[in-house]
């Protein structure tokens, strides 16, 4: 499989601040419920706007763009696996290490063996699924240290989600490399077995670990970025420059959902109007992609990782030392939590970026 240039989505947009958008909007909703910051306000104007752009939908639409756009420009699929592990283990194996560190030196770790511990470790990094690790190995949390929870994060299994999406990827766009519209038909027929099967495995009703945290049940969501992304040639007018159209519709719905139910946006349980809502918020994800374009906005600096991945640890170890509930709290955990992504960028990401880039250069060298 050589390189592709078919249909290019180009490469100004907004991809890295949607990105930044989503890692805070998770960070402050989690901080609004964990550190008890929004008690008052629920139901208020603020809380419905704060949870109406869910960041993990944000981010599988996201993904399931540029994934496919990765997978496009790849040389192998050989090529597409190293740069999606280079982007997601080296700061994934230091997360779950610094938290592991954490739990162990105040009281939350119980290492009966260090082979058997070793095990656990492992199976842990490379599925990012605590629940995996323990199911085939042990359970070594004993939920009487400082943290007393059997996992400081809880958020790592949309990233156990997006690699069971990376396996899968591939084998539905090499069908639709060789047979264009039946590959776009398995797609869509993927994505609608997707949405019947979040009826049943999710992450909070029936749960089941070997479904309710892989792909299964949120491809659906996927879907729309990797459906877009395959036929952006032709559907890219509906969204460039059209981001007070799409945003207009998302904040309609919202009020009159606000008017009439919860307006929370849940992606596990994926009802009716929940997917209705979702696909109009990929909608305003990729409008607000290709509308006003800013991609040296951040100068190269990418915390969305970082923020995601720690902001949970950060947020933990405040509850643990007795601070909730504090306003002064919406500047503590967000300095905590962006100083830590920030390191994270800089010390073990940034590097990772750059050996990948050189990896693909040296691969287009040598062909």
């Amino acid at each position: 499989m050589g390189p592709s240039n078919e249909h290019s989505s180009g490469h100004r947009n907004n991809f890295d601040l949607l990105r930044l958008f989503a890692a805070c909007q998770v960070m402050f909703s989690h901080a609004w419920n964990w550190l008890h910051l929004g008690d008052s306000l629920n139901g208020t104007t603020a809380f419905n706007l704060l949870f109406s752009t869910p960041g993990v939908a944000i981010f599988f639409v996201i993904s399931g763009f540029l994934v496919t756009d990765s997978y496009i420009r790849s040389s192998s699929a050989a090529s597409f696996f190293v740069k999606r592990s280079l982007r997601i283990f080296p700061a994934l194996f230091v997360n779950i290490a610094v938290m592991e560190l954490a739990l162990f030196v105040t009281g939350g770790l119980n290492v009966t063996g260090i082979l058997q511990y070793l095990s656990y470790f492992t199976v842990y990094i490379l599925t990012a699924a605590r629940i995996w690790a323990v199911y085939f190995t042990y359970e070594p949390y004993t939920m009487s240290g400082f943290y007393g929870v059997s996992d400081p994060s809880g958020v790592l299994w949309t990233l156990t989600v997006e690699l069971t999406f990376y396996l899968t990827l591939p084998t539905l766009l090499e069908i639709w490399r060789r047979w264009k519209r039946a590959g776009a038909l398995v797609v869509a027929v993927a994505a609608l077995g997707s949405w019947v099967m979040a009826q049943h495995f999710n992450i909070t009703d029936r749960y089941n670990p070997f479904l309710s945290v892989t792909v299964g049940p949120t491809f659906w969501i996927f879907s729309m970025g990797v459906l877009a992304r395959l036929y952006w040639h032709r559907v890219s007018r509906i969204f460039e420059g059209k981001l007070l159209w799409w945003l207009a519709i998302h904040l309609t719905i919202t009020w009159w959902v606000a008017g009439t139910s919860a307006a929370f946006i849940s992606i596990n349980n994926a009802a009716p109007v929940d997917a209705f809502r979702i696909a109009i918020l990929a909608g305003l994800v990729l409008s607000a992609a290709y509308s006003f374009p800013r991609p040296n906005l951040l100068r190269g600096q990418d915390l969305s990782y970082g923020i995601y991945l720690y902001h949970m640890l950060v947020m933990h170890t405040l509850i643990g030392i007795g601070w909730v509930g504090h306003w002064w709290l919406w500047i503590v955990e967000p300095v905590g939590t962006v100083a830590l992504a920030a390191l994270s960028w800089a010390l073990i990401e940034k590097p990772a970026m750059k050996l990948r880039k050189s990896l693909v250069a040296r691969r287009l060298s040598v062909a």
